[in-house]
């Protein structure tokens, strides 16, 4: 499951995450992967609440995907796999992997492109250096525009 520079997080599924069906309602893939990109942040030493507190700057999300391979049920255990797939210095995208627990069955695929902003005007903005600093280091072969059929 894992390749080299992925982080990995986990979030068991609730009953309040289903739907009628009894499956993880649709949605919810999204805020799986926004808890992958946040805990990839953590990971690395950094947070985003001190990207909008010091450096007055956010970053947006201006696109996402989602391909559903297998539903996640009540109390499933979601394993996340995070990792950047491309960035520029005022973007960046995240692919994750969604897997069912231990078993390692693949449920749902996707990316997130976020675009920087400067907090105040919503203006495009490059990112922090520490952000762009960390980016070449652990992606450098992944800097480039995002790719819808990459």
């Amino acid at each position: 499951m894992t390749t080299p520079n992925t982080h990995t997080a986990q979030y068991r599924i609730l009953y309040r995450d289903t739907d009628s069906m009894g499956i993880l309602y649709y949605a919810r893939y999204l805020e799986l992967f926004e808890l992958g990109r946040t805990e990839w942040q953590r990971d690395e030493g950094l947070r985003y609440a001190d990207m909008e507190q010091e450096e007055g700057k956010m970053l947006p999300v201006v696109r996402a995907e989602c391909e559903y391979i297998q539903p996640l049920k009540f109390d499933d255990l979601a394993i996340i796999e995070t990792t950047v797939h491309s960035w520029t210095p005022t973007t960046l995208c995240f692919e994750s992997q969604v897997f069912r627990g231990p078993e390692g069955e693949l449920c749902a695929r996707g990316k997130v492109q976020l675009g920087c902003v400067t907090s105040d005007a919503f203006r495009p903005a490059k990112m922090p250096e520490k952000y762009l600093e960390l980016l070449a280091e652990e992606a450098p072969d992944r800097r480039g525009r995002y790719r819808r059929d990459s």
